[in-house]
């Protein structure tokens, strides 16, 4: 298996845009085969690499089974994405009302911009500035 995907990028990044086969299915380089006057037929290495990797067990072209082999080596490699743990705040009206009053404290010393201070209390810029309007 490892040496079919060996073979299977080495095709993928050698080839300029097309790898030749004989009828025989055997690949050979274009120039090889001119000196030879071997017939050869254009495929494109894509197409190849993918018919490969079916025959093997391999089915790279159902978007299914490569989300499960792209989830697998994530959780072989230890590269798995944490789960998602953060809750979305909300806030109520008297803490907005709070927070645009800070907010004018903060603007009347000129210490920060709009977009750091959103940040620093973990609201989005355009949340941030629609209390301000509202």
């Amino acid at each position: 298996m490892r040496d079919l995907i060996k073979e299977a990028i080495a095709d993928l990044k050698n080839a300029d845009g097309f790898i030749y086969v004989t009828a025989e299915g055997d690949k050979v380089d274009l120039h090889e085969a001119a000196k030879k006057g071997i017939p050869v037929t254009p495929v494109n290495p894509k197409d190849q690499v993918i018919k490969k990797l079916e025959k093997a067990g391999l089915p790279l072209n159902e978007g299914k089974f490569l989300n499960e082999l792209n989830e697998l080596i994530a959780l072989v490699t230890g590269n798995a994405p944490a789960a998602k743990t953060t809750k979305r705040r909300t806030f109520t009206d008297a803490e907005k009302s709070k927070i645009v009053e800070e907010w004018k404290k903060v603007e009347a010393a000129g210490k920060k911009t709009k977009a750091a201070f959103a940040r620093e209390i973990g609201v989005g810029y355009q949340t941030f500035i629609n209390w301000l309007r509202g």
